[in-house]
């Protein structure tokens, strides 16, 4: 599949499709079990949404390897775009070795947690029935557009039983400018595509570390 997916059509489609196969300091969205924020979400998932901002860009689904002992060594799919994987090579000669591409949804939101100014952070989800992801996909789908309204975002549990819950909230009262603010460039400081000739020692390189306990980092399917 390729690695970074755009539009709802292509998202849906990569979705159903199964896998064979550091630049600027980023901020994240980083939720305790039992916490909860506002979020406002900055992107749209499809460019035909009636609030699509081209200077905005979109949210996207990335397809993704994980070396299953180091969970800081994650990088995207190159099957597509290179030809060649190294990871996916790896998961076709032990397809229980943990090295099967995963897709995962990033995307800019402004984050309002009650105790500080709202700021942007990266929003980093499984797409899983524990993520948001397929509430959000369905929610754009239906309705056009995910960034006309507050959502609330909700964490429960730790480790493998962690699950992530979108409630929307409505749409404001007062206009809402989404072209006010300053997005992390998701595609430079989200992901890492490496050249094929340099993903072996990429992956393996510190593989006996510690395993990362960083949610942007896991491995895990919310």
């Amino acid at each position: 599949m390729m690695a970074i997916v755009k539009g709802l059509k292509n998202i849906n489609s990569a979705l159903d499709k199964p896998s064979d196969s550091e630049g600027s300091k980023a901020r994240w969205v980083k939720l305790a079990d039992g916490e909860s924020v506002k979020i406002r979400f900055l992107q749209e998932l499809d460019p035909d949404s009636p609030n699509y901002l081209e200077k905005n860009g979109l949210g996207f689904i990335a397809a993704e390897h994980t070396n299953p002992k180091n969970y800081k060594s994650k990088a995207l799919c190159t099957s597509d775009d290179q030809g060649r994987c190294w990871a996916c090579e790896q998961h076709r000669k032990d397809y229980k070795a943990g090295w099967k591409a995963r897709s995962r949804l990033y995307i800019n939101v402004l984050v309002d947690d009650g105790k500080e100014e709202p700021y942007v952070a990266i929003l980093s989800q499984g797409t899983s029935g524990k993520s948001i992801t397929p509430t959000l996909i369905e929610y754009a789908g239906e309705m056009g557009s995910v960034s006309n309204l507050t959502w609330r975002l909700k964490r429960s549990g730790t480790g493998t039983s962690t699950e992530y819950v979108g409630i929307s909230l409505g749409q404001d009262k007062e206009a809402f400018d989404l072209s006010k603010y300053e997005l992390f460039q998701l595609e430079k400081v989200a992901v890492k595509e490496i050249p094929y000739e340099e993903q072996e020692k990429f992956y393996m390189v510190g593989e006996s570390e510690e395993q990362s306990s960083d949610s942007s980092s896991s491995n895990v399917e919310w």
